[in-house]
C-alpha cells in the first residue's frame, strides 16, 4: 500500500490502518501500567470480548505470557463462553470498542450482581454501558474509526494488554521501533502474482500460531475481500484438512515451521497444487511476503500489518469498497440497556 496514492488513501480503512503507526509511536506504556498497577496475589487475569476486540488483543497477550513464563496467568474466552461460569479467582477485563457489545455487557452485569469486585473495561468511547458495570475503564484515544472493519482499535487494544503484561513482567516494549517496522510492513509491495492468487482463490486458509494474528486475518478476509476463509492453528494443515483442499485454494502461512516445509511442499505444492504463501522475515521455499526481522514481542504486530496490506491490495484489485461490507456491522451485537 501507499498512503500517498489516491487509489489507497480514498478509503477510511486504509487511512485508519496507517493511523495505527502514529498511535503506536505516541503510545505511553506507562498509562496501561498505571491502570492496574498490581493484582491480588491469588488472582489470574481473564481477557474477554467478542470478535476483533478479543481475537488478536487477548490471544497475543496469552501467547506473550506463555512465551516468557512470567507475570500472572492470563487466559481468554468469549463473553458468551464465560456466562454462568465461576470467575471469582480472576481479574476480568472486558474489551468492547463501542462499550455496548451485548455479550460483554451481559457478562459484566451478571458478575457485578454476584458481587465480583475486579471488573475492568477497555473501550474507545466514554460514558458507555460497559463503564457502568466496571470498577474502572481505560479509554483508548485513537480517534474515530469510520470503516466497519476494525483496524487501529485492534492494535490499540493489543498494545494496552501487552503493556499491562510487560509492566507485570518488569519488561519494556520498544514502541518507536514497532511503529517503524509496522509502517514498513504496510508499505511493502507484495511479489508478483501473490495478490492475484488471493483474488482468484476459492478459499483462503490462514495457518499459524494461536496468538490471534492468523485468526484475525481470517476475519478480515471475510470483511474486506468477502471471501470464505478459515484459520488452521499450528500445523493443523498437516493433520487431515488436506482432504478438502483444492488447487483453487490458497494457504497463507502467517507463522512458518521450517521443519515441516518439505512435507507442506510435498502435500500441497506437488500433490494437490494448492498455492502456499508465507509471511516471513527469512526466505522460504514458497512465495514469500518479506517482513522486517524484529524481536519476538513485536513480530505479531508486524505480521498483522503485512496481512492487512495483502487484503487491501486484493480488495482494491477486486473492485471492492473495503469501507462498506454488505452485511457486517460496526457493532456486531449491541446491548440496548
Amino acid at each position: 500500500m501507499n498512503l500517498n496514492v489516491d487509489r489507497y488513501n480514498r478509503y477510511s480503512l486504509v487511512r485508519e490502518m496507517y493511523d495505527s503507526v502514529d498511535y503506536i509511536r505516541n503510545f505511553n506504556p506507562g498509562n496501561a501500567a498505571a491502570f492496574i498497577p498490581g493484582i491480588p496475589g491469588t488472582k489470574s487475569v481473564m481477557l474477554t470480548g467478542e470478535g476483533s476486540s478479543r481475537i488478536f488483543p487477548a490471544k497475543n497477550a496469552v501467547h506473550g505470557r506463555l512465551a516468557t513464563g512470567t507475570g500472572p496467568l492470563i487466559l481468554t474466552e468469549s463473553s458468551t463462553d464465560l456466562a454462568g461460569k465461576n470467575l471469582d479467582e480472576f481479574v476480568v477485563i472486558g474489551a468492547s470498542n463501542s462499550g455496548k457489545t451485548k455479550e460483554v455487557v451481559g457478562l459484566f452485569k451478571e458478575l457485578k450482581s454476584s458481587g465480583h469486585e475486579h471488573l475492568y473495561g477497555l473501550t474507545c468511547n466514554r460514558e458507555t454501558i460497559l463503564e457502568e458495570y466496571s470498577r474502572k475503564t481505560f479509554i483508548i484515544d485513537a480517534g474515530p474509526e469510520k470503516a466497519v472493519a476494525a483496524s487501529k482499535s485492534v492494535v490499540a487494544q493489543a498494545l494496552f494488554y501487552d503493556s499491562l503484561l510487560a509492566s507485570w513482567q518488569e519488561m519494556n516494549i520498544d514502541t518507536l521501533r514497532l511503529a517503524t517496522e509496522f509502517e514498513k510492513a504496510l508499505n511493502y509491495t507484495p511479489g508478483a502474482g501473490i495478490v492475484e492468487m488471493i483474488c482468484n482463490a476459492g478459499m483462503v486458509w490462514f495457518s499459524g500460531n494461536n496468538n490471534g494474528v492468523a485468526e484475525e486475518l481470517t476475519l478480515k478476509t471475510n470483511e474486506i475481500i468477502r471471501k470464505k476463509a478459515s484459520y488452521l492453528p499450528g500445523t493443523y494443515l498437516l493433520h487431515g484438512v488436506e482432504e478438502v483442499m483444492t488447487s483453487g485454494d490458497i494457504i497463507i502461512m502467517v507463522d512458518t515451521y521450517p521443519d515441516e516445509f518439505e512435507k507442506i511442499r510435498e502435500i500441497y505444492s506437488e500433490s494437490i497444487g494448492t498455492t502456499v504463501v508465507a509471511i516471513s522475515p527469512t526466505p522460504t521455499p514458497f512465495k514469500t511476503v518479506a517482513i522486517p526481522r524484529v524481536p519476538a514481542r513485536l513480530e505479531p504486530y508486524v505480521k498483522l500489518a503485512a496481512g492487512w496490506n495483502l487484503l487491501i491490495e486484493a480488495g482494491i484489485k477486486l473492485g471492492i469498497d473495503p469501507d462498506k461490507p454488505e452485511r457486517a456491522r460496526k457493532i456486531g451485537n449491541e446491548a440496548t440497556g
